[in-house]
């Protein structure tokens, strides 16, 4: 009968050793188990800071007018019409009693064709709270389906400073005299009013 050597610890311990590094990798990256995962993105959202809270959230209800109709034969126009903030409330306490204003606004329109056509719009806008403080802005960009609001800041009155941002829908006034043209949006949506760094609206 023959006698089976017994391995030796030293085998042993690097056969354990072997068995275990994949667990210790596996522990490290968070992968091993999901309490590992949670508790990385516990330190990861720890290590990032609180998130932005905005000085207040709105129901955005514009209405802009090109004037003439942009299209393929016009791709400059002058913009008149309005935004308006509307059943704002303030989710950090920052300004609670504001809850409506309405921007008449003036500025341009462009249309562009190529790679897709795009309606642009830029200028600035005033109006009045509810609280009868006036108030100004400035906004520049897109008027795009599910896409984020022009770039608007608050240029005087209330929250003088913030910026805005949101999502919006917008839909197209076709001209009556040339179906080609574009004669204005109706926008509706949602915005944010942010003092400094500026979070996910669609949050609120």
């Amino acid at each position: 009968m023959k006698t089976v050597p017994k391995p030796s610890r030293t085998a042993r311990r690097t056969r354990l050793g072997r068995a275990l590094l994949p667990a210790v990798l596996l522990a490290g990256l968070g992968l091993l188990a999901p309490g590992g995962q949670a508790a990385q993105a516990a330190q990861t959202a720890q290590a990032a800071g609180p998130a932005p809270v905005p000085d207040l959230v709105c129901r955005l209800d514009a209405e802009v007018d090109f004037s003439p109709p942009l299209g393929l034969l016009v791709r400059e126009a002058q913009v008149t019409g309005y935004i308006g903030y509307r059943d704002c409330r303030s989710p950090d306490g920052a300004a609670p009693e504001l809850t409506d204003i309405v921007f008449h606004v003036q500025g341009t329109g462009r249309f562009g064709a190529l790679p897709v056509p795009t309606f642009s719009v830029e200028g600035t806008g005033s109006g009045v709270w509810n609280t009868a403080e006036g108030g100004s802005l400035y906004f520049n960009g897109e008027l795009k389906k599910g896409s984020p609001v022009p770039e608007r800041t608050v240029t005087s009155g209330p929250l003088a400073g913030d910026g805005i941002n949101g999502l919006q829908i917008p839909v197209p006034r076709f001209d009556k005299i040339d179906p080609n043209g574009v004669a204005g949006f109706d926008v509706v949506g949602q915005v944010c009013f942010w003092n400094g760094e500026k979070g996910r609206c669609t949050a609120y």
